[in-house]
């Protein structure tokens, strides 16, 4: 065994004792490579935290993981088939699907209807959500954001046509905003944080997030390709053990899943902490997916930004993506469709 690998089952000694997994799965170091696509931000904690606590390889993966900005990217990878597995949302696999692709879901792990936000500046008249018609709002074109933008403008009686949407990537909204060139995005919450530090003279602020769960929840999803899913049937199966096993971190060391995400976006414990606890972290497979994953559709197809299935049936459509065989071989109860 080399060094790297002694080292990781080692770790793995003391979070047994949080997730109550046997020393013969500890013994299961060496496994199935995979390649894991994986966004940044709050959102991807459960995986953050299987990833820091050697999860992957104590379920029998050998997980190497890329990096990316944004959930659409690591979409993208796994559909190219440069990574197995991808951590991203509702939103991203709506697109994909009504665009011909065939991302597979076969795990949710947590959802929230607060994560995404829409930060503002006071100086530039936003004060309240109404502000915003006529403004110039950054968010990531065909991504998770920007069907949240277009939920929050509708759950205030304004539409797109209303405002003036800029396409930017995460990484240039909270400097586009403090330099004044838009005068809102919608993104991570945590992005408005860094947007009001920036800015600097107390004008960035965030806009009131009441009644949004009515309209918007979004779900953080671990997705795969066909041919990865009839060739690893397996190493789904041991992503959602792994997946199950971070869940129980949550539940029973939340400061230890707070601090795993502190250290891997390189925020404060406080930050983190607020982070975590906008999510409802649950491995599982339940109705409401489907239903958001038609509301996406649905959006998409009004704004011509994709076209409908040929047959028109979204709810067949989406329903057809979920492989439910790996989760309910592990833990049958958490599948509810």
């Amino acid at each position: 065994m080399d060094r790297r690998r002694f080292l990781a089952t080692q770790s793995l000694t003391a979070l047994a004792l949080l997730t109550g997994t046997s020393g013969l799965r500890l013994a299961h170091a060496a496994g199935i490579p995979v390649s894991i696509a994986e966004s940044e931000g709050h959102s991807w904690a459960v995986p953050f935290v299987a990833d820091a606590g050697s999860l992957w390889a104590k379920n029998g993966l050998d997980a190497s993981t890329t990096h990316f900005t944004s959930g659409r990217l690591t979409a993208e990878a796994v559909l190219a088939g440069k990574a197995d597995f991808a951590t991203t949302t509702d939103s991203v696999v709506a697109l994909a699907a009504l665009q011909g692709h065939k991302p597979v879901v076969f795990a949710e792990f947590a959802n929230s209807s607060t994560q995404m936000l829409v930060a503002a500046r006071k100086d530039k008249g936003v004060n309240v959500p109404a502000d915003l018609r006529g403004k110039r709002i950054g968010t990531f074109y065909g991504s998770a954001g920007h069907f949240y933008l277009n939920q929050y403008l509708k759950l205030h009686g304004l539409t797109p046509k209303d405002v003036q949407i800029i396409n930017l990537r995460p990484q240039e909204m909270v400097t586009a905003l403090a330099q004044g060139s838009i005068d809102a995005f919608n993104w991570d919450w945590w992005a408005a944080d860094a947007a009001a530090k920036q800015e600097g003279k107390g004008n960035v602020h965030v806009l009131s997030t009441d009644g949004v769960e009515k309209v918007y929840t979004s779900h953080f999803l671990l997705i795969t390709n066909e041919q990865t899913a009839k060739a690893k049937p397996a190493a789904l199966q041991a992503a959602v053990r792994a997946l199950i096993d971070a869940e129980a971190v949550f539940k029973n060391d939340f400061e230890r899943a707070v601090s795993v995400l502190a250290e891997r976006t390189k925020g404060s414990l406080d930050a983190s902490r607020n982070g975590l606890q906008r999510n409802h972290t649950e491995v599982q497979l339940a109705p409401r997916l489907i239903d958001d994953l038609v509301a996406n559709a649905e959006w998409a197809i009004a704004e011509k930004i994709a076209q409908p299935p040929a047959n028109g049936d979204l709810r067949a459509l989406y329903a057809g993506l979920i492989d439910k065989s790996a989760l309910a071989a592990v833990a049958p109860a958490r599948v509810k469709l």
